[in-house]
Protein backbone atom coordinates (compact mmCIF):
# COMPACT_ATOMS: atom_id res chain seq x y z
CA UNK A 1 0.00 0.00 0.00
CA UNK A 2 1.40 2.93 -1.17
CA UNK A 3 1.46 6.61 1.23
CA UNK A 4 -1.91 8.06 -0.73
CA UNK A 5 -3.60 4.90 -0.07
CA UNK A 6 -2.45 4.94 3.60
CA UNK A 7 -3.65 8.81 4.11
CA UNK A 8 -7.30 7.77 2.29
CA UNK A 9 -7.58 5.31 4.64
CA UNK A 10 -6.09 7.20 7.91
CA UNK A 11 -9.33 9.66 6.63
CA UNK A 12 -12.13 6.85 7.47
CA UNK A 13 -14.70 6.66 9.86
CA UNK A 14 -14.24 3.71 12.58
CA UNK A 15 -17.32 2.00 10.72
CA UNK A 16 -16.29 2.49 7.77
CA UNK A 17 -13.21 0.56 8.86
CA UNK A 18 -14.70 -1.71 10.10
CA UNK A 19 -16.80 -2.99 7.55
CA UNK A 20 -13.31 -3.43 5.69
CA UNK A 21 -12.34 -5.40 8.76
CA UNK A 22 -14.96 -7.35 8.21
CA UNK A 23 -13.83 -8.44 5.14
CA UNK A 24 -10.01 -9.58 6.50
CA UNK A 25 -8.51 -5.98 5.50
CA UNK A 26 -5.35 -6.25 7.29
CA UNK A 27 -4.77 -2.27 6.25
CA UNK A 28 -8.14 -1.64 8.22
CA UNK A 29 -7.40 -3.47 10.90
CA UNK A 30 -3.78 -1.41 10.63
CA UNK A 31 -5.29 1.76 10.88
CA UNK A 32 -7.34 1.05 13.99
CA UNK A 33 -4.58 -0.48 15.68
CA UNK A 34 -2.37 2.75 14.87
CA UNK A 35 -5.45 4.77 15.67
CA UNK A 36 -5.99 3.59 19.12
CA UNK A 37 -3.12 1.35 20.62
CA UNK A 38 -1.50 4.77 22.39
CA UNK A 39 -5.01 5.86 23.66
CA UNK A 40 -5.82 2.47 24.90
CA UNK A 41 -2.20 1.67 26.50
CA UNK A 42 -2.48 5.13 28.39
CA UNK A 43 -6.10 3.94 29.53
CA UNK A 44 -4.90 0.45 30.79
CA UNK A 45 -1.93 1.84 32.67
CA UNK A 46 -4.29 4.07 34.91
CA UNK A 47 -5.91 0.99 35.91
CA UNK A 48 -2.87 -1.46 36.22
CA UNK A 49 0.28 1.12 37.37
CA UNK A 50 2.64 -1.46 35.37
CA UNK A 51 3.48 -0.01 31.62
CA UNK A 52 4.70 -3.71 30.84
CA UNK A 53 1.23 -5.09 32.00
CA UNK A 54 -0.76 -2.61 30.27
CA UNK A 55 0.91 -3.07 26.74
CA UNK A 56 -0.26 -6.85 26.67
CA UNK A 57 -3.60 -5.80 27.37
CA UNK A 58 -3.59 -3.91 24.57
CA UNK A 59 -2.13 -6.34 22.30
CA UNK A 60 -4.52 -8.97 23.68
CA UNK A 61 -7.38 -6.46 23.15
CA UNK A 62 -6.72 -6.20 19.37
CA UNK A 63 -5.81 -9.84 18.88
CA UNK A 64 -9.14 -10.28 19.71
CA UNK A 65 -10.77 -7.89 17.91
CA UNK A 66 -8.80 -9.44 14.36
CA UNK A 67 -10.47 -12.99 15.76
CA UNK A 68 -13.83 -12.06 16.08
CA UNK A 69 -13.69 -9.52 13.11
CA UNK A 70 -16.60 -11.04 11.26
CA UNK A 71 -18.84 -10.93 14.21
CA UNK A 72 -18.09 -7.30 15.62
CA UNK A 73 -20.98 -4.94 15.65
CA UNK A 74 -20.33 -2.34 12.72
CA UNK A 75 -23.64 -0.03 14.39
CA UNK A 76 -21.85 0.64 17.52
CA UNK A 77 -19.49 2.90 18.84
CA UNK A 78 -15.92 0.70 18.41
CA UNK A 79 -14.89 3.23 20.43
CA UNK A 80 -16.94 2.60 23.62
CA UNK A 81 -16.73 -1.04 22.20
CA UNK A 82 -12.60 -1.25 22.59
CA UNK A 83 -12.51 0.91 25.67
CA UNK A 84 -14.97 -2.09 27.51
CA UNK A 85 -13.11 -4.67 26.21
CA UNK A 86 -9.61 -2.80 27.98
CA UNK A 87 -11.43 -2.12 30.97
CA UNK A 88 -12.73 -5.77 31.13
CA UNK A 89 -9.12 -7.05 30.20
CA UNK A 90 -7.37 -4.92 32.69
CA UNK A 91 -9.90 -5.60 35.73
CA UNK A 92 -9.34 -9.52 34.83
CA UNK A 93 -5.76 -8.95 35.12
CA UNK A 94 -5.91 -7.44 38.61
CA UNK A 95 -8.33 -9.83 39.94
CA UNK A 96 -5.59 -12.72 38.71
CA UNK A 97 -2.95 -10.75 40.56
CA UNK A 98 -4.96 -10.86 43.38
CA UNK A 99 -5.38 -14.66 43.41
CA UNK A 100 -1.81 -15.26 42.80
CA UNK A 101 -1.14 -13.19 45.94
CA UNK A 102 -3.15 -15.35 48.49
CA UNK A 103 -1.81 -18.89 46.53
CA UNK A 104 1.16 -20.56 47.78
CA UNK A 105 2.07 -21.65 44.62
CA UNK A 106 2.40 -19.13 41.84
CA UNK A 107 3.55 -21.05 38.76
CA UNK A 108 1.13 -23.41 39.35
CA UNK A 109 -1.41 -20.69 39.65
CA UNK A 110 -0.29 -18.72 36.17
CA UNK A 111 0.06 -22.16 34.34
CA UNK A 112 -3.62 -22.92 35.41
CA UNK A 113 -4.72 -19.80 34.21
CA UNK A 114 -2.95 -20.26 30.28
CA UNK A 115 -4.26 -23.49 30.33
CA UNK A 116 -8.11 -22.08 30.93
CA UNK A 117 -7.64 -18.97 29.03
CA UNK A 118 -5.49 -20.39 25.39
CA UNK A 119 -7.46 -22.37 23.14
CA UNK A 120 -6.03 -25.05 21.04
CA UNK A 121 -6.45 -22.52 17.98
CA UNK A 122 -4.79 -19.70 19.18
CA UNK A 123 -2.09 -21.61 20.70
CA UNK A 124 -1.30 -23.41 16.97
CA UNK A 125 -1.68 -19.46 15.65
CA UNK A 126 0.87 -18.55 17.70
CA UNK A 127 2.98 -21.62 17.14
CA UNK A 128 2.94 -20.62 13.22
CA UNK A 129 3.13 -16.87 13.92
CA UNK A 130 6.58 -17.81 15.86
CA UNK A 131 7.48 -20.21 13.51
CA UNK A 132 7.51 -17.59 10.52
CA UNK A 133 8.94 -15.12 12.64
CA UNK A 134 12.15 -17.03 12.95
CA UNK A 135 12.47 -17.87 9.58
CA UNK A 136 12.38 -14.03 8.33
CA UNK A 137 14.76 -13.35 11.33
CA UNK A 138 17.22 -15.83 9.37
CA UNK A 139 16.77 -14.59 6.29
CA UNK A 140 18.29 -11.30 7.59
CA UNK A 141 22.22 -10.17 6.49
CA UNK A 142 24.09 -11.38 9.53
CA UNK A 143 24.85 -8.14 11.29
CA UNK A 144 20.96 -6.97 10.95
CA UNK A 145 20.36 -10.15 12.67
CA UNK A 146 22.40 -9.61 15.34
CA UNK A 147 21.10 -6.15 16.09
CA UNK A 148 17.64 -7.46 15.80
CA UNK A 149 18.13 -10.05 18.20
CA UNK A 150 20.11 -7.66 20.64
CA UNK A 151 17.46 -4.83 20.44
CA UNK A 152 14.29 -7.11 20.14
CA UNK A 153 15.47 -10.57 21.85
CA UNK A 154 17.90 -9.22 24.71
CA UNK A 155 16.27 -6.07 25.28
CA UNK A 156 19.25 -3.79 24.52
CA UNK A 157 19.04 -0.21 23.81
CA UNK A 158 20.56 1.19 20.38
CA UNK A 159 23.42 3.08 22.56
CA UNK A 160 24.31 -0.54 24.01
CA UNK A 161 23.79 -1.83 20.69
CA UNK A 162 26.30 0.64 19.07
CA UNK A 163 28.73 0.11 21.48
CA UNK A 164 28.79 -3.47 21.23
CA UNK A 165 28.88 -3.43 17.38
CA UNK A 166 31.44 -0.14 16.88
CA UNK A 167 28.07 1.67 15.04
CA UNK A 168 27.05 4.39 15.84
CA UNK A 169 23.54 4.20 17.49
CA UNK A 170 21.69 5.66 14.35
CA UNK A 171 23.17 3.22 12.25
CA UNK A 172 21.32 0.71 14.76
CA UNK A 173 18.31 2.57 14.45
CA UNK A 174 18.48 2.32 10.43
CA UNK A 175 18.89 -1.61 11.03
CA UNK A 176 16.27 -2.07 12.84
CA UNK A 177 14.00 0.10 10.59
CA UNK A 178 15.14 -1.93 7.54
CA UNK A 179 14.65 -5.17 9.63
CA UNK A 180 11.29 -4.90 10.61
CA UNK A 181 10.37 -3.22 6.94
CA UNK A 182 11.72 -7.01 5.85
CA UNK A 183 10.36 -9.16 7.64
CA UNK A 184 6.51 -6.96 6.99
CA UNK A 185 7.33 -7.67 3.41
CA UNK A 186 8.28 -11.48 4.52
CA UNK A 187 4.69 -11.83 6.43
CA UNK A 188 3.09 -10.14 3.61
CA UNK A 189 4.46 -12.51 1.10
CA UNK A 190 4.21 -15.82 3.43
CA UNK A 191 1.57 -15.42 5.98
CA UNK A 192 -2.19 -15.58 5.99
CA UNK A 193 -4.40 -12.57 7.24
CA UNK A 194 -4.24 -14.15 10.79
CA UNK A 195 -0.26 -14.25 10.82
CA UNK A 196 0.09 -11.25 9.08
CA UNK A 197 -2.75 -9.43 11.97
CA UNK A 198 -0.62 -10.82 14.84
CA UNK A 199 2.58 -9.61 12.89
CA UNK A 200 0.95 -5.75 13.10
CA UNK A 201 -0.38 -6.06 16.75
CA UNK A 202 3.39 -7.61 17.88
CA UNK A 203 6.11 -6.24 15.95
CA UNK A 204 4.75 -2.66 15.68
CA UNK A 205 4.25 -2.50 19.27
Amino acid sequence: MNIKEYQELNKLKDEDLLAQLEKDSTEAFEELYIRYKEKLRSFCLFLLKSETVAQDIVQEVFIKIWLNRKQLNTGQSFSYYIYILARNQSFNELRSAKRKELMENMLLCQQKEMDETDTPDTKLIFDEYQRMLEKAICNLPEQKRKIYQMSREEGLSHKEIAEKMGLSPHTVQSHISDSLRFIKAYFVQNADVELYAIFIVLLMS
